[in-house]
């Protein structure tokens, strides 16, 4: 299918860097920002913005957050923040905080996840809780049918083995197609969270939705600083223009805080039933994810002063539990190679200097064409620019969750441009109108290295994954040069194919208001007999309709009542044992 449409090898981060003097500046709100709006009314002493670049090789699955802070140690400005935790709100979603947890599971908060990011931004959150009110099923993976509504990004939880297949392997859960989640709503008790709801919610069911989801994405303001979580093993980085403001309250700090679950050591050891909350009655389901807590990298630098400044060690650890902000000064307890703890971020060179976590700032004169001194190995300086747009931009659907991209990149006028980042976007549904709001808001693909694409002026592809089968996907492709100017959007649909395996439907509406999950092993067992036993003869295939058209009333009415559950389980759980028996002997 096709359409078109500055080293310091102790770890503290002090060597000075080249001195420049100061001009006035003009203001600047973020990444990416055009000139046109960094000269508003209003904003005197304008003159030109100043350029940072942060540097640093994670390993793979990291949770990450970038921010700046003041010469009085005060959150200064947000540069970046994984996207997992910025956008889908995994520290703060309805559950129990021990859950156990595995790829995208759709509950139990994370709160030690970006600790010490998350107190230092200084704001607070409603807290999410289950928007079910049944108390047997607050503490529960499943059993939310009655208060749960389709969900586009969340999957199964999966088993332990499920884990290793699906999430190591092939990086694809089972399709969502049919699956459903709670929500949450506001906890009535007034409690609270660092960390933001979820606000990429579009669809809201006035009956199975609280009224409070409809709030989450007012109160999440982080898409313009939200990424995809970096592919690892791979040298990356973040450029960000410094508002004007921010430069005024330097000499700055800038921080990147690292966390990776189940990361586990002799000193934090964790067990799967002894330290997570294993759900009795689904206890086969969810993966352990307690391990060391987030580390912390920090730099000094003056914005001003044109040069590079990295540390090679961390600076501290969070709490294991992310029950405040502090931060705890380096120790044995935290490994430090491997990619584990401390070693996170991987020993990186790069222009001379070895670090793990570096700042290049370009000065005061770094967008005024200045190189800098050819010497210090840190060259270039930045001019805002138009650039051209991509070209002939196509999706071809290679798999039920892959597509594949073909463009273009221009030849650029530019002779000295550097083409650092392509930005891949997409969100799910028939249309969008992709204004620069809706981009920065949809789900971003990892990050492609530019030295995979083809020279400018020649077709590039790019494989898209983690995709839903039967899924209509609107894409929008960007590219970035390394000063943060932008090519317009980009954008093409195209549709999946169904998934073929590891599918959720919607049969046994009875046994899933039962069991309290679809993909509990007696729904899983009914499912097959069906599949294997019914669907193959006329008379099975006219039962199968008369339950698909008489049951889901009943489903629902029983859904909401534990004594009809109950009930319904007693009178389901033979059936769905000899179902499992046939389908057994049947293979």
């Amino acid at each position: 299918m096709v359409a078109r449409a500055r080293t310091d090898l102790g770890g503290s981060g002090t060597q000075a860097a080249t001195t420049a003097g100061r001009r006035g500046r003009l203001r600047a709100l973020g990444l990416g920002l055009a000139l046109t709006s960094a000269l508003a009314p209003g904003r005197a002493g304008a003159a030109e913005p100043v350029l940072v670049e942060f540097h640093y090789t994670p390993v793979p699955n990291v949770q990450m957050a970038i921010w700046l802070e003041d010469r009085d140690g005060k959150h200064a400005a947000d540069v970046l923040v994984t996207q997992a935790t910025g956008k889908y709100g995994i520290g703060n979603r309805p559950g129990r905080w021990d859950f156990l947890s595995s790829w995208r599971a759709p509950y139990g908060p994370r709160p030690s996840v970006l600790p010490i990011w998350a107190h230092r931004t200084g704001k607070t959150y409603p807290r999410i809780i289950f928007f079910d009110e049944e108390p047997l099923d607050l503490e529960s993976l499943g059993w939310h049918e009655n208060s749960s509504t389709a969900e586009n990004y969340f999957c199964i939880p999966l088993t332990p083995e499920d884990n290793e297949t699906v999430v190591v392997d092939t990086m694809t859960c089972p399709s969502p197609k049919n699956f459903s989640t709670d929500k949450g709503r506001f906890d009535p008790a007034g409690g609270e969270s660092v960390y933001p709801p979820r606000n990429d919610l579009m669809v809201f069911d006035p009956q199975l939705d609280s009224k409070d989801a409809r709030e989450y994405a007012a109160l999440n303001q982080l898409d313009s600083v939200t990424a995809a979580t970096p592919v690892g093993e791979k040298q990356d980085f973040t450029a960000f223009l410094i508002p004007a403001e921010v430069v005024e309250r330097g000499p700055l700090t800038a921080h990147i805080e690292v966390s990776l679950e189940g990361d586990e050591n002799v000193a934090h050891d964790f067990d799967r039933e002894g330290d997570h909350y294993v759900d009795p009655r689904l206890s086969n389901y969810g993966v352990e994810y307690l391990g060391q807590p987030s580390v912390l990298y920090t730099v000094k630098f003056d914005p001003d002063e044109r040069g590079f400044v990295g540390t090679s060690g961390y600076a501290g650890y969070g709490d294991w539990d992310g029950a405040t902000g502090a931060v705890h000064p380096r120790d044995a307890t935290i490994s430090e190679d491997g990619g584990s703890g401390g070693d996170r971020l991987r020993l990186m060179t790069k222009n001379g200097d070895t670090f793990r976590w570096g700042v290049f700032s370009y000065g005061e004169d770094g967008l005024s064409g200045d190189t800098g001194d050819p010497g210090d190995g840190w060259q270039g300086s930045c001019q805002f620019r138009e650039l051209a747009p991509l070209e002939d931009l196509q999706a071809e659907v290679i798999d039920f969750d892959r597509v594949r991209l073909t463009f273009v990149v221009p030849p650029q006028a530019d002779p000295k441009f550097k083409f650092p980042r392509l930005k891949i976007r997409h969100v799910t549904g028939e249309a969008v109108e992709w204004t620069s709001e809706v981009f920065d808001a949809a789900y971003e693909v990892p990050a492609i290295d530019p030295s995979l694409l083809a020279p400018l002026g020649r077709p590039s592809t790019v494989e898209v994954a983690q995709l839903w089968g039967d899924y209509t996907y609107q894409f929008a492709v960007l590219y970035e040069d390394s000063c943060t100017n932008r090519s317009s959007i980009a954008t093409v649909a195209a549709t999946t194919t169904a998934q073929k395996f590891q599918t959720v439907d919607s049969f046994c509406f009875l046994a899933t208001a039962a069991f309290g999950a679809p993909w509990a092993a007696q729904v899983a067992a009914l499912r097959a007999f069906r599949d294997a036993w019914l669907k193959p003869s006329a008379t099975g295939v006219d039962l199968v309709r008369f339950y698909y058209a008489y049951s889901p009333p009943l489903a629902r009415v029983i859904a909401k009542e534990p004594l009809l559950r109950g009930l319904a389980r007693v009178v389901l759980a033979p059936v769905a044992d000899a179902a499992q028996v046939a389908t057994a002997a049947g293979s």
